[in-house]
């Protein structure tokens, strides 16, 4: 990475959470920065789901750097580290709660790397925007929906659709 560093102006760090449907938006943003020649890509995830992303992103320059994902965490069997793997979509919530304890990892990790000019982190990766605040860069969230659902799930909140009668 070092000698592609003073080659680039921009170092863009991607972290997909652990789920194909969330993964792909953020493999597509990264064919699209790596057409430009002043940027790099750091793609995160975990030992698990990289060869899913290495093959994904093989006939590119992205970097990729493995986590180790969280062990003995309680309901999610050991070995699961995508979504597509769990028993039950009702382990959900734990799973992607025990992402935190990635955190620590996560920032030795950002450590090692030349300058980050800016993070794209999905945003059930919620702690991700404390690191990016610890080091100094703008974090961006990916939903990891198309805009369609993401303008639907607007509307129905704002105008709570689907919380009880409505009243005229």
């Amino acid at each position: 990475m070092e000698a592609r560093s003073s080659d680039s102006k921009y170092h863009v760090i991607l972290f997909p959470f652990m789920s194909k449907g969330h993964t792909f938006p953020l493999l597509d943003l990264a064919r699209l920065l790596l057409r430009r020649p002043d940027f790099i890509v750091t793609v995160f995830t975990t030992s698990g789901n990289h060869s899913f992303i290495a093959n994904s992103l093989s006939d590119t320059t992205a970097f990729i750097i493995d986590l180790p994902f969280p062990q003995n965490i309680p309901q999610i069997p050991a070995g699961v580290e995508s979504t597509d793997q769990l028993p039950s979509m009702s382990l959900f919530a734990p799973f992607a709660l025990s992402t935190r304890l990635m955190q620590p990892d996560f920032e030795k990790a950002i450590e090692t790397l030349p300058p980050v000019s800016f993070m794209v982190s999905d945003g059930f990766l919620w702690w991700t925007l404390d690191s990016a605040i610890k080091f100094g860069f703008p974090r961006l969230v990916s939903y990891g929906m198309c805009i369609y659902s993401s303008c639907l799930y607007k509307a129905v909140a704002e105008r709570r659709l689907l919380f009880g009668p409505r009243v005229r």
